[in-house]
């Protein structure tokens, strides 16, 4: 899990997960990003989750992505296992007013649990 980092001209942040993997415990959900506190200004914000190939490319088995701001779901996708594997998932655009919460989970299944998957995360203040 990551949380915010500036970047050095104090006009940016960013928060990467690296690589999460499972194995046969993982919970259903996976918290990747969370980021307490978003700053002093509003900002817009750009998501890339990725998936590494799963074990299963089976439909009720795909992973997802879940993005909370302030402890209410604003994205919530589990796309069909064909599309999201060894790739990454639709970018993911949203504005973020200061001093929010943000929360970025991957949606597990218990068919993929061992599947490679990650965000990265860049926020621009506005």
């Amino acid at each position: 899990m990551s949380s915010q980092i500036l970047l050095s001209g104090g006009n940016k942040y960013y928060s990467y997960s690296g690589e999460v993997f499972g194995d046969v415990s993982v919970p259903a959900t996976i918290q990747l990003i969370f980021i307490p506190n978003t700053g002093l200004r509003d900002s817009m914000v750009v998501v890339h989750p990725f998936y590494g190939d799963p074990a299963s490319r089976s439909n009720e088995q795909q992973l997802g992505t879940k993005v909370k701001l302030n402890d209410v779901t604003i994205f919530n996708s589990q796309r069909a296992a064909d599309n999201n594997y060894g790739s990454v998932e639709n970018t993911i655009n949203l504005f973020i007013p200061r001093q929010s919460k943000l929360e970025i989970i991957s949606l597990n299944t218990s068919g993929n649990n061992t599947q490679l998957r990650g965000v990265t995360v860049i926020g621009y203040y506005l």
